[in-house]
């Protein structure tokens, strides 16, 4: 883990970003029913989750769950654009952003997670954006579905 990846980058420090981000990704997978209804209204809940763990992504959210129905996946696939530009500053102001992208790409979490927030999207209860889970909920039943899916 400390094996130097770029300058003073360390390995360690790559670990910290990708685990940052993932952590990020779990928010949008989470977020993802709401930029398929017609109308958004966000629980006061998850403005909480939202605010309490990144600031300033219920602004940049409000204002795309907004767009048009037919433009909500693009709107939800912004989610991810800003969660590079502001999870990730460090990364790309230190030069290891690319080390960080390519390792979140690869890792077992990023892909059962996406998989997770597919099968829950296409589910009946997914369509809809209520009743919500909390953020802790979706991550723990998230796990489950991991060990699950391992067998």
């Amino acid at each position: 883990m400390n094996w130097k990846l770029h300058g003073d980058t360390r390995c360690c420090t790559v670990a910290k970003g990708v685990e940052k981000y993932l952590d990020f990704e779990a928010l949008v997978y989470w977020l993802r029913p709401f930029f398929w209804t017609p109308t958004i209204q966000l629980p006061a809940q998850v403005v909480l989750e939202m605010e309490r763990e990144w600031r300033g992504l219920h602004e940049f959210a409000s204002t795309r769950s907004s767009a048009p129905y037919r433009g909500k996946l693009k709107s939800w696939e912004s989610l991810f654009s800003w969660g590079k530009v502001h999870v990730l500053a460090q990364a790309k102001k230190e030069g290891w952003f690319d080390y960080v992208l390519c390792q979140i790409l690869v890792h077992p979490l990023h892909v059962r997670m996406a998989d997770y927030g597919e099968l829950c999207f296409k589910s009946p209860v997914g369509k809809t954006a209520l009743p919500y889970r909390s953020l802790r909920q979706w991550q723990s039943d998230m796990e489950v579905y991991v060990r699950a899916t391992r067998k």
